[in-house]
């Protein structure tokens, strides 16, 4: 079967016919001659490339149309091949119909169809010469989308989708609903499907993707960040299926109700075919670039060491693997096996799909002395109590709470064990703590989870009851108008400052700060609260809001500080130096340096010192500190951490007697540098480049900053709304204040 890859020179004249039966009817005179029409039969993927550059790789296309530029350059943008059949093609004239075949089709000639959501604004067409079905196209604004149902067969189905852009970055992609409920229950993916005109317009379409029209609506649409032009919307029946599209499934543990193409969400099998692009046909060369992907940029010298071997051996998976979720999948699993912080995957359906039963309950690690009759601990993860929880959604648990189990394993254990199923799987430098699997485990039990066992508590005896099972499987889904109040997990059991708002929430760059709830204004300990240190000049973003909330510590007498830093969700080296430039004297603090060969081994600490050295003599080390810094006592709590909110306690530890870091364990490790690699928005990989060296000569990726005083927050603290970590912080703090 000849391969779906071809670049067709079409010639588009302004003055074509009403109806734009044909694009070559009538030529200005005197008549170009036509353009050499471009037919590339090679099926290698080069790379595969983020969204931002394939429309300037589109015109170099045009505008250097023969058969080698053009498979080039199809070949960089697609990440696999679908058969040129069941698709609409276009006459030697230039003419584009539609398959005869297409169940539903969309080119806007009889007007603008409603919007899939009828709270979405109307679709605006718009008349051209050049639209690429007849004489009209739609028109998509900037950070807008353009949606519209397709009418289906009521039998299960599977089908190819397509449509035609043209003019900018746009996502292409198919929703499908069930029911009477409108939210998103699955969604596809349109890749590239190599095939594009010389006046712009490329075809972005994918094939396998069953729905059953008796129970679901599909919508078929774009998103575009820059705005974009739309047309020619085909759906094409590629078989009837006799299998249950969607049946239901035990939690992501139950082996054998989903078949290979599908995950076990909410209890019940959802196709995850779509997700990815077809097979590539060349299936040798593109493994080989993708494995060479990871050996060449991923750089963290302790995690490549560790867990290079075993993301490479996901890359074999790749080779026998017969079916587009397993082979693409394989090597979004080699990416997360990297268990980098830097480091990750991610796809549409994160942001598309909607949760029909989220939990409303924060989870923590810590020590269960209360219930370890009950439950004894476990001898490699640590206990996993309830934080804080929200009004409603719930499961009835509370603040002290433990959670046991989750489908019969351990929490934690039971979370990076869904490796192979999670996109979102949390990612952490080191190999000790596990605090992201911690506070984003409601969000997996409401997904893949079948059933949980808690210990529930008594807060007037400290009495823990026997394990109790509670079904995540039989919740019931919400309404889909439903409201609710989600409480952040932040690793705060309670809020200390009078502006922290009750359900933890806070928008970016927000800092709370004052006196602390435990203090008054004799003795005047101060806090600060805020998650993100993202500022380009430390002026913006958090920067600002920072330096205010430090000059009102300053200017109101502060005899001591709770710098509570519990979710630290990165930024840039910017926002730690604010805190470095108050609290401590002027140091190095590291020397990052990307990944310079792919066969760099780890250096000595006499290699890495030369290395520190040098830097330091071209001005390439950060320092932090100031000739300046206050002497007050200051404690920095801290629990999850990555990027520049592991550079935080790293500027602080060790460089003066009156700050000290109070936390469970150390943060995540997460010191490189690293790169965004998208293809289509549909999957996105994040890789890890480079190393950090601190003054020793020690790189220091893949090791977390360990706090002064470890600390685990007790369950019979939480019990009784007492926050142990703070407690501790704050006894110090007293201690160590000037009479």
């Amino acid at each position: 079967m000849t391969p779906c890859l071809q670049v067709l020179a079409l010639d588009r004249t302004p003055d074509a016919p009403a109806g734009g039966a044909t694009h070559r009817q009538q030529l200005r005179k005197p008549p170009r001659p036509p353009r050499q029409q471009c037919h590339a039969g090679v099926s290698r993927l080069s790379t595969v490339l983020s969204t931002v550059v394939w429309v300037s790789l589109m015109r170099w296309a045009q505008q250097r149309c023969h058969p080698q530029a053009a498979a080039a350059v199809v070949a960089m943008l697609i990440g696999g091949l679908a058969p040129c059949a069941a698709a609409g093609d276009f006459s030697a004239a230039g003419t584009f119909a539609f398959d005869s075949a297409a169940q539903a089709q969309f080119d806007f000639e009889e007007g603008a169809p409603p919007p899939s959501d009828e709270t979405d604004p109307p679709l605006v067409r718009a008349a051209s010469d050049s639209a690429l079905s007849g004489r009209w196209l739609l028109e998509v604004p900037a950070f807008g989308s353009a949606s519209m149902v397709a009418a289906l067969p009521p039998d299960k189905r599977s089908y190819r989708v397509s449509l035609w852009v043209r003019g900018a970055d746009a996502v292409g992609l198919v929703v499908v609903s069930h029911g009477q409920d409108s939210r998103a229950a699955e969604v596809s993916t349109l890749y590239p499907s190599g095939r594009m005109t010389s006046d712009g317009w490329v075809e972005l379409a994918n094939h396998g993707i069953a729905i059953d029209g008796a129970r679901s609506r599909a919508a078929v649409g774009v998103f575009s960040p820059s705005g974009a032009q739309l047309d020619a919307i085909e759906v094409v029946s590629e078989r009837v299926l006799t299998e249950d599209i969607n049946p239901p499934c035990a939690g992501a543990t139950d082996g054998s109700a989903c078949g290979e193409q599908q995950v076990c969400y909410w209890s019940e099998c959802r196709n995850v075919r779509g997700w990815v692009p077809p097979l590539p046909q060349d299936r040798a060369s593109t493994t080989q670039y993708l494995a060479n992907r990871l050996r060449f940029l991923f750089g963290p010298f302790a995690n490549r060491s560790q867990d290079l071997p075993a993301a490479l051996a996901a890359i074999e998976g790749m080779r026998s693997a017969t079916t587009p979720w397993r082979y693409w999948n394989s090597y979004l699993l080699a990416v997360r096996r990297l268990h980098d912080g830097h480091t990750r995957t991610s796809g549409l359906a994160r942001f598309v799909i909607a949760n029909p039963k989220p939990l409303n309950v924060c989870f923590l690690e810590g020590d269960a002395d209360l219930s370890h009759a009950q439950a004894p601990s476990d001898a490699f993860y640590r206990d996993v109590l309830v934080s804080h929880v929200g009004p409603d959604h719930n499961l009835g648990l509370k603040a002290g709470d433990r959670i046991v189990a989750v489908d019969g394993l351990h929490p934690i254990a039971w979370s990076r064990a869904l490796i192979e199923q999670s996109w979102a799987q949390p990612s952490i430098s080191n190999h000790q703590t596990f605090a992201e699997h911690a506070t984003r485990l409601r969000a997996a039990i409401s997904r893949f989870a079948h059933h949980i066992e808690v210990i529930r508590c008594d807060p007037q005896t400290s009495v823990c009851g026997a394990p109790e099972t509670i079904s995540i499987s039989d919740i019931p889904a919400d309404p889909a108008d439903a409201t609710l109040d989600v409480y952040a997990c932040d690793n705060r059991p309670l809020r200390h400052l009078p502006t922290a708002p009750a359900n933890h929430n806070s928008p970016p760059g927000t800092v709370h700060s004052g006196i602390v709830d435990v203090s008054d204004s004799s003795e005047r300990i101060y806090g600060l609260e805020w998650e993100s240190l993202y500022t380009l000049d430390g002026n913006d973003g958090v920067g600002a809001n920072l330096k205010q909330a430090l000059n009102a510590i300053d200017s109101g007498g502060a005899r001591g500080a709770i710098v509570d830093h519990r979710t630290g969700t990165g930024g840039t080296v910017l926002g730690p130096s604010i805190i470095w430039d108050w609290a401590v004297p002027k140091h190095p603090v590291t020397f990052t340096q990307a990944r310079q060969r792919a066969q760099d081994e780890q250096p000595t600490a006499a290699q890495g010192l030369a290395l520190f050295n040098a830097a330091k003599q071209s001005g390439q080390v950060v320092f932090g500190g100031s000739a300046a810094a206050t002497t007050i006592p200051i404690a920095l709590l801290v629990t999850q951490d990555v990027s520049a909110s592991d550079w935080l306690p790293l500027g602080l530890k060790g460089q003066a007697p009156n700050v000290r870091i109070f936390g469970p364990y150390q943060t995540n490790g997460a010191f490189s540098t690293r790169f965004e690699l998208s293809y289509w928005l549909g999957m996105t990989v994040v890789l890890a480049s480079g190393d950090s060296f601190v003054p020793s000569g020690y790189t220091q990726a893949g090791y977390g900053v360990a706090p002064d005083v470890v600390v685990l927050p007790k369950q019979s603290d939480l019990l009784v709304g007492e926050d142990t970590v703070f407690n501790a912080a704050v006894a110090w703090v007293r201690q160590e204040m000037q009479p």
